[in-house]
This record gives C-alpha cells, structure tokens and sequence, in this order.
C-alpha cells in the first residue's frame, strides 16, 4: 500500500470545517480539477456526501472545480439544488442511460471537447459510467487520471470486470476509502498495487456528534421515544444489497424479548413497498418508523441508541463514521469496509450477513446492556475524532493530487 494514506497524514484539529482562504502573498498555481460522476450530488446518498464535501472543502485559492453529472439530463437545471457550499464549482450535466448506447457516445464526445478545450490538470471519476468514459478520454500531456472507487463493484458484471483489466491500466491512479476495496480489486481486475490508493472517508465531527441531557431529551421526544425505550436506527437507502429483510427479521426477534424496542429506518428506494408489507405481516408497525429522507440526520441520530447496517457488500459506510460521530455503537455486517470501521466489543459488534438470529442476539444483547452501549459508542466517538476527520480525508486528496502531478 502506497505511503499517502489519510491514516499517514497528520491532520490539523479545527473547531469547525470551513473551505481554506486565500493567503497573503504570490497566487498559487491553480489546479484544474474535471470530477465525473454517475449521480447528482444534490442526492443524499454517501458517494455523493463525499463528493459535496471534496468539492466544498479543497482550497478555493487552488482549485478551479467543474463537476459532470452523467445523470443530471434527468432532472432540469442540474445544477439549481445543489448545496450553497458547493455552488463555487462549475456544473454540467450529460444525460446518459446505458453506457454503450448513444447517451454515452454523446457523452463521450462532449468530454473529449472539454478536455481538448479546458486543459485540466486532473480528471476523476467515480462510478462505473464515468470510469468507463474517463479511461477512453484521450490522454493529454500532464493530465492526471483518477478512479475513485467507492464499493466492493457488486454492480459490475464478469465482463466489465474482465474489461477493465485492461482499462486500470489507463489511470495514473485508483483511490479507494477502504483497504478491502483495493484487495478485491487486486484480485478481480489485476489491478497493480502501485496504481492503489487509500485514502479514507472523513465525517464532519461538528455536525455529527453526542447530544447530552435536554438537547438529547427533545430528540427522542420528537421521534416519540421515551426514556425506556431502546432505539435502533438504520441509514440505507431501500435496495437489494442493503438487507431490509433481513434487518426486519432480526428485530422481530428482538422485539419478542425486548417489547420496548424500536427501529427507525432512514432513506427510501425500490425497495419501500417490500419493507413496508414485511413490517405489517410481523405485525410490528407500532414499532418501525419508516423516516424517509432525512437532510437533518445530525439531529436524528443522536436520539438514538444503536446505529445498524446490515449489507451484503459495502465499501466504507459513510452511515457507520456518521452513526460513530454522534456516539452511537453499530453493529453491522462483517462485510467489506465494515470490518475496518467496526470494531468488536470496543466501537460495536459484527455479524455474519444474511443471518437475521445472529443480528437479534447482537441487538438484544446491546438492548440489555446499557453500560456497554455507552462504552462502545464513547469509543466510536474518540476512533472518528483520531482517524476519520474530514479534514483529515480532504487535506489527504489535496496532497494526493499534488504529488500525482508532480510524478507526471
């Protein structure tokens, strides 16, 4: 593993995130920096949390940002909702469905005459599509190429898998949050450890952290939780490889022993419907709270008790550093990114995926010991604030960058 990782990186301790200013003195080199990518960010998922904070946070004074949004076509004005944080960087959208039909040669094309046009310094991609058309983009002297790689690739098919074999090979550079993600990707698509990156994800420990006494008192107030129920909750959005299912089963276990469990599931998807049935056949709609999206999850999960994920593949949970921030134990599936946030009996418990009696032994054994849920969530609290600042993980891709260029 390459020697820059956030891990390796000391990171100043701030009393609050805010974009670098300018300083006095000679104007910086600026960097021109072209970031592709398959969604909006405007969504609240945790690829496009870490791409709102990358592109909010890199020095103003160096940067010059402009974001391709492959999805964008979809939805006017691609560029009207994004976070005030963000609106320093140029947005575009490019309209692409299937990527071998002719939204992506388009698309191809447009980023061709951008590269030609603009002369970027470094172009990112993150997600499949924008991977595909960064590695078929035409090389230009001293242009560094980036694949952000944010999960374990469930979505790739043997053939893509097999395609980019060849592919890799076309980026200066492929980052990833998590060591596991750089491990199968080694034996997936032979990729060649020089080309790997780790650099970790990073969370806002002043957005997301402990409420104490009435603060925390109000919340649960707000959810209709009292003082003696144990609350769970879960930051997912409603998709196959989330485990919905299987997280429900494990609570009806739980709540036969612990009637004064409640489970707060948070995000939505294609998959609600099925939740929603299961809930009402268990016959526990007194106790699951479907809260849909919610762009004020810093005050919802500190009214919490235990923060769950239960994947089938995960790359590094931005819900896990969020859930730790705020000092809340997880327990979650011993899957991917996973087993490098949660620690066993010191931040939360792990599980074996798709085993809904041995998550409801995890939560119950969590439901009854309150002691412990304060231990390990004072842990995960202290973990986030030594490694997984984002600061740390910002400052990490700025240095990153630079010493791509320098290589060049």
């Amino acid at each position: 593993m390459p020697p820059l990782s956030a891990s390796a990186i000391a990171a100043e301790r701030r009393d609050a995130i805010e974009p670098a200013r300018a300083t006095p003195g000679p104007a910086p080199i600026r960097i021109r920096l072209l970031l592709l990518t398959d969604t909006s960010i405007a969504f609240s998922g945790g690829s496009e949390r870490f791409l709102r904070n990358l592109v909010a946070l890199l020095p103003r004074d160096r940067y010059d940002i402009t974001l391709v949004q492959l999805d964008a076509g979809h939805h006017p004005d691609a560029g009207r909702h994004l976070p005030s944080d963000t609106a320093h960087a140029t947005v575009h959208g490019l309209p692409v469905d299937a990527i071998y039909g002719r939204g992506g040669w388009r698309a191809l094309r447009a980023l061709r005459e951008m590269i030609l046009r603009e002369r970027y310094d470094i172009v990112q991609s993150h997600h499949e599509k924008s991977d595909l058309l960064n590695a078929l983009l035409p090389r230009t002297p001293g242009c560094v190429r980036i694949s952000n790689r944010r999960d374990m690739g469930y979505k790739k098919s043997a053939k893509l898998k097999w395609l980019f074999r060849f592919l890799n090979r076309r980026f200066d550079s492929v980052i990833a949050p998590a060591q596991p993600i750089l491990g199968e990707l080694a034996r997936s698509e032979a990729l060649d450890p020089a080309r790997m990156l780790w650099i970790p994800n990073g969370v806002d420990t002043q957005r997301f952290r402990p409420w104490q006494g009435p603060a925390r008192s109000a919340a649960r107030q707000a959810l209709g939780l009292d003082e003696h129920a144990t609350a769970y909750g879960c930051i997912a959005r409603m998709t196959p490889e989330k485990c919905h299912a299987d997280l429900i089963a494990g609570f009806a276990g739980v709540h036969a022993r612990v009637p004064q469990a409640r489970l707060f599931l948070i995000g939505n998807g294609p998959l609600r419907a099925d939740v929603e049935a299961q809930i009402s056949a268990l016959g526990l709609a007194d106790a699951v709270t479907l809260l849909g999206m919610r762009p004020d999850i810093e005050s919802v999960l500190p009214a919490l008790d235990v923060g769950l994920l239960t994947s089938s593949t995960e790359g590094m949970s931005n819900a896990i550093l969020e859930m730790m921030a705020c000092g809340l134990p997880v327990i979650a599936t011993a899957v991917g990114g996973n087993l490098s946030l949660v620690q066993p009996d010191i931040t939360g418990l792990l599980v074996p995926a798709r085993q809904p009696d041995a998550l409801a032994e995890a939560m119950t054994r969590l439901a009854l010991s309150p002691d412990l849920r304060r231990r390990l969530g004072a842990a995960g609290r202290a973990r986030i604030e030594r490694e997984f600042s984002l600061v740390a993980m910002v400052q990490s891709f700025d240095q990153a960058y630079q010493q791509l260029l320098r290589s060049t």
